[in-house]
């Protein structure tokens, strides 16, 4: 018992194809095996430019993140400014509030007083006018200037003694 299991006529014998057919196989597959390298080739080549594209994409990332940063804190900077312009314009505005009402009270006291001199004005053009009146109506005597006591015609610098003035003289007797 053999424990060959391939009958004898078939050992040692080619199964299939000629030489000539595997020469063409072998030809086609190398012809396939050319066009898949060209192939794979090119796709390296196309790899290698997404690659350098790639690399620029992410240059251009990093760039516009970059950008955006800059954005971020330029955006942030105006945010503060316009919070500050903000309360000054709070406080510019409180303060005219306060010099307007000052400037409407000053007005009113200026007014107040325009008042005051033009009434104190006109009492003056009337009292000229009422004293030029009584000049013309009713002339002033002149007066004497007052003296002191002691040059009084009158006085006396003995005031025991009566004056001979007041003296009558005793009238003679009738008989």
């Amino acid at each position: 018992m053999s424990l060959n299991l391939i009958p004898a006529r078939y050992r040692n014998r080619h199964r299939g194809k000629t030489g000539l057919q595997l020469q063409r196989e072998l030809t086609q597959a190398e012809d396939k095996s050319t066009s898949l390298t060209a192939a794979l080739d090119q796709a390296m080549a196309e790899l290698t430019d997404l690659h350098v594209e790639n690399a620029d994409l992410r240059n251009l990332k990093a760039a516009a993140d970059d950008t955006f940063v800059i954005q971020v804190q330029l955006i942030d900077d105006l945010e503060d400014d316009v919070r500050r312009l903000r309360a000054e314009l709070v406080a510019e505005q409180g303060a005219r509030a306060v010099a307007e009402k000052d400037a409407e009270t000053r007005g009113r006291w200026i007014k107040d007083l325009e008042t005051r001199l033009a009434d104190a004005e006109r009492r003056l053009d009337v009292r000229k006018l009422a004293e030029s009146a009584v000049a013309i109506t009713q002339p002033i005597p002149v007066i004497t200037p007052v003296m002191p006591l002691h040059q009084a015609p009158f006085a006396t610098t003995n005031p025991g003694r009566v004056p001979p003035s007041w003296v009558k003289a005793d009238e003679p007797a009738t008989t």
